[in-house]
């Protein structure tokens, strides 16, 4: 998933399991500071006891509430990069951006644990509804991946992206590869 972002991204989890279901694997090919639009977390968001998620705050209100910019939400913290770094975070933590200027350029992997349990399995068909292409709409032509990814995998990798492959073909099978 490789991206152009611009201007401010709100905070926001992409999940929330309550426990390490999905992780963002993230890496930034420009410079980006706290003022040009690095990523920003609220360390220990992801816990369903945090202050956030207990009293059920939003932090793009924190301007209402506390009288500070979302940007400053108490706690929060910016992580500087440099073109290569990367940056893994739970998918339950609360994110943003804030002061990107009109190229903030990265790619993401989102990552899943592989599903052995009906209740786990279930949290995947959701979590693909939304986090995948057929969830974004797009027509990779080769499914859940695109066709590089599928065409050059050996038999270990394949492996690893059966279990999405398979889920997402029948969640969106106008998005299905096609021979």
């Amino acid at each position: 998933d490789g991206n152009y972002y611009t201007g401010d991204t709100g905070w926001h989890p992409d999940g929330g399991w309550g426990r390490l279901f999905a992780c963002k694997v993230t890496f930034y090919l420009d410079d980006l500071t706290k003022d040009t639009g690095c990523l920003r977390v609220i360390p220990g968001s992801q816990n369903p006891t945090h202050f956030v998620r207990a009293q059920k705050i939003d932090p793009n209100q924190s301007e209402a509430l506390y009288g500070i910019p979302p940007r400053d939400f108490p706690t929060s913290i910016a992580l500087e990069t440099s073109p290569g770094d990367i940056v893994i975070f739970n998918h339950d933590t609360y994110h943003a951006s804030f002061g990107g200027g009109a190229r903030r350029r990265m790619f993401t992997m989102n990552c899943t644990q592989h599903c052995t349990t009906e209740p786990d399995l279930e949290t995947l068909h959701q979590y693909l509804s939304v986090h995948s292409a057929g969830g974004y709409q797009i027509d990779t032509g080769a499914g859940m991946f695109f066709p590089t990814m599928v065409d050059t995998a050996d038999e270990n990798r394949s492996i690893h992206l059966q279990q999405c492959s398979d889920i997402h073909d029948e969640l969106f099978p106008q998005y299905a590869r096609r021979s």
